[in-house]
């Protein structure tokens, strides 16, 4: 059986190829990173696939057809189970084409099960297995998506999504300004946003930093026609604001400013020279684990509660 042979010993050359650490960086989703180092009873889970692909390559050998369809069968069904679980967290690029490979040779050994003159029937468990794919395919494609930031590293350690019509915002893309460590992802609350925040942009090309950006966008009474405000760069610039929102609603967010740490803030530590100054037997005596900043809030905008700040 050529067919089932072919697909199971490229599954079990890509199982056993990612086990040992491929070179080659095929992964654009975090699911890799947290697939890759997944075991089960202490075994990379990717030495499973390749055990069960060399099964497979064994029965199309041997011309096993019965065997052959159930063992893919099963395979295909804890394959589901898979699926379901990267549905449920975040969905791998290498499990969704060893997921393929698995579905490719259960629908290779069922047509070598049916007779020449007969239709392969329809099979539920891979009309399920189907759904899911193409769910998670989704789930990449939206992952790729991701957040925009308009100035920043990606690695910044602080991301602050902010609204130029949010007074709270801008007080705080005025205290950050300038700061290498972050990075700054606009939002838009209204239609006068887009427009704003397409000034700050050609302000930022002209060399200017994130505040004296947003004061001079402020400035301007956004007005634009149709053909302008929905030219090819405002509808990516649309595109990328509505991604940048979505960020904010998935993370549990409803309103701006919306933070994120990549770590411990620095305000939560306390400064050197007053922990040198602390004597041993006061640290060992001092029972007070108040943080050094307050929880409170000082302020927002928007929200389920809250009306757009003016």
């Amino acid at each position: 059986m050529p067919g089932p042979l072919l697909v199971g010993a490229l599954g079990a050359a890509f199982c056993i190829w990612s086990a040992s650490g491929n070179a080659i960086n095929l992964c654009v989703t975090a699911g890799c990173s947290l697939f890759q180092d997944f075991t089960v009873a202490g075994v990379s889970m990717w030495w499973f696939g390749a055990a069960a692909f060399t099964l497979l390559c064994i029965l199309s050998l041997v011309g096993s057809v019965t065997l052959g369809v159930v063992a893919a069968g099963l395979c295909l069904f804890l394959d589901v189970l898979l699926l379901v679980l990267m549905l449920l967290t975040v969905p791998c690029v290498g499990c969704l084409f060893a997921a393929l490979l698995f579905a490719l040779s259960y629908m290779a050994f069922r047509h070598g099960a049916t007779p020449r003159d007969k239709e392969t029937g329809r099979s539920v468990l891979l009309w399920i297995w189907l759904g899911l794919f193409l769910i998670n395919v989704g789930a990449v494609v939206r992952a790729q998506a991701g957040s925009w930031a308009m100035r920043g590293p990606e690695d910044a350690s602080v991301r602050m999504y902010f609204s130029p019509s949010c007074s709270v915002c801008r007080e705080g893309v005025n205290a950050l300004s300038g700061r290498v460590n972050v990075a700054f992802y606009p939002v838009a609350e209204n239609s006068e946003d887009v427009l704003r925040i397409a000034a700050m942009i050609r302000g930022l090309e002209d060399g200017n930093s994130m505040s004296e950006a947003l004061k001079a966008a402020q400035k301007e009474h956004a007005t634009a026609g149709f053909l302008e405000g929905y030219s090819p760069d405002m509808l990516l610039l649309r595109f990328r604001l509505l991604c940048n929102k979505a960020h904010i609603f998935a993370s549990g967010g409803q309103s701006v400013p919306f933070f994120e740490y990549h770590g411990l803030p620095s305000s939560l530590t306390e400064p050197a020279g007053q922990r040198a100054a602390r004597s041993p037997a006061s640290s060992q005596q001092s029972t007070d684990y108040t943080l050094p900043i307050e929880p409170d809030v000082a302020g927002s905008c928007g929200g389920p509660n809250a009306a757009p700040c003016p």
